[in-house]
């Protein structure tokens, strides 16, 4: 398949009717030659809609309400790699006609009209913050809703605000977890050495390579032998956060997929017992797919509401991945940015402590807890978990260090880590211990 064709495809599908991005992309990689691409220009179109939705607008002779489903798409397409790729204008502009051409007849004239357009407006159009004020003009420019610039202004201030905008817009980082279990860190890079995989050795997690030009996630080496795992930088700190140790009995509330839980298999050297628990039994597949790509013996799982799940045996430590608002990973998760609200952040918060409230209930007296999240936003981070000391008593924050990512830094007890300020996703990580 046409890989503009097939971006095409993808975007309807997630914009028009809600499909979950990844396994869009998953499902039209595996019919194009260059998954790579793909993924470029069909992430690059999602992150920049009301950017493309803002010039279609300044340029159309049709409201972008009133197109059609392929039409509206096709222009987007066009309109990013002429305004974010840089390509050529004759090829795009050809291109996207004869796509047009092939899905709607009718409306080549008129697409053909809007991108030559374009090319000829585009310096008269773009944003102007003296025009728009600041938090629409930032809105516009990096594509990120209006309330939620105007929220991360209030919060963090005008410069972060914007570093956290240019973050969320840049191409997602593909980073594995080296699985110790299976194979040693220096033994795997010998392998991506003589394969020829481009990589970088991560700076923030001891266990985390970055790959770069991969494609297809499944044929970069060792997958098939579970020698790695996708998972992010910020992602693989929770664990570690966690320390397990092997013999241990932990618990892993909202486990799937389980990237976590399998990083804390490995932590304890497959040693003790690992209860992966989430609400979805199909999601739970995943974490049991997983295992045993992975090798992983110590985990078992079970299918229940973290809200109300109750167990006689208590646990050594508690491990909470909550749903969260995902403002912290919008530059892998492009589609999530339009899927949020300030009401959804509220009704997020009041789910996440009633999670808390009942994993705290399910650990061990002095045991430990840790509370993470993929979200930049205090109502569902610090000021959550302050409110939830002050309301339990024999809870204290538990002061901890990353070496490899923070150096001697300690903290105390919680750790708000911001795409602006440390180039890696957003990220919160909270650890407490109750009192014996």
């Amino acid at each position: 398949m046409d890989i503009r064709q097939a971006a095409l495809k993808c975007l309807i599908k997630t914009l028009e009717h809600d499909k979950i991005y990844d396994e869009t992309y998953n499902f039209y990689a595996e019919k194009v030659n260059n998954p790579f691409e793909l993924k470029n220009i069909f992430s690059g179109a999602v992150k920049y809609k009301l950017t493309l939705d803002y010039f279609i607008d300044k340029i159309s002779s049709k409201k972008i309400s009133q197109l059609s489903p392929e039409v509206r798409n096709i222009l987007r397409l066009g309109i990013f790699e002429l305004e974010f790729l840089k390509r050529p204008d004759y090829a795009v502009v050809n291109s996207y006609v004869e796509l047009c051409r092939e899905v709607d007849k009718k409306a080549v004239k008129f697409v053909n009209a809007v991108l030559r357009n374009f090319i000829r407006k585009k310096d008269d159009i773009i944003p102007q913050q003296s025009r728009l004020g600041e938090t629409k003009y930032l809105s516009i420019l990096y594509s990120h809703p209006e309330w939620l610039v105007k929220k991360w202004i209030k919060t963090y201030g005008r410069e972060r605000a914007e570093k956290i905008c240019e973050y969320n817009n840049s191409p997602a980082k593909v980073t594995l977890r080296v699985n110790t279990l299976k194979i040693s860190k220096n033994d795997l890079l010998d392998v991506f050495t003589e394969k020829n995989i481009n990589f970088t050795e991560s700076e923030i997690s001891k266990d985390c390579i970055i790959v770069t030009g991969s494609g297809n996630i499944k044929n970069i080496p060792g997958f098939r032998e579970g020698f790695w795992a996708v998972q992010g930088e910020s992602s693989s700190l929770v664990s570690e956060v966690l320390a397990p140790e092997p013999g241990e009995l932990v618990l892993d509330f909202c486990a799937a997929p389980g990237t976590k839980t399998t990083h804390i298999a490995m932590l304890m050297q497959d040693k003790g017992k690992i209860t992966a628990v989430d609400i979805s039994a199909e999601r739970l597949k995943k974490i049991e797919e997983n295992c045993k790509r992975l090798g992983v013996k110590s985990i078992k799982t079970l299918a229940g509401d973290a809200v109300k799940l109750d167990f006689a045996e208590k646990f050594d430590r508690v491990l909470i991945d909550v749903p969260c608002s995902n403002t912290g990973v919008f530059a892998g998760r492009p589609d999530a940015r339009w899927k949020k609200t300030p009401e959804s952040i509220e009704d997020l918060s009041q789910l996440q402590m009633k999670i808390l409230k009942n994993a705290a209930i399910q650990l061990k007296p002095g045991g430990i807890l840790v509370y993470s999240t993929c979200s930049i936003e205090p109502e569902e981070n610090e000021l959550l978990i302050k409110r939830f000391i002050k309301e339990n008593k024999n809870f204290t924050p538990e002061n901890f260090r990353i070496e490899a990512a923070f150096g001697s830094e300690k903290f105390p007890g919680f750790l708000q880590i911001l795409q602006s300020e440390h180039n890696i996703d957003g990220f919160f990580i909270a650890k407490l211990r109750s009192k014996q």
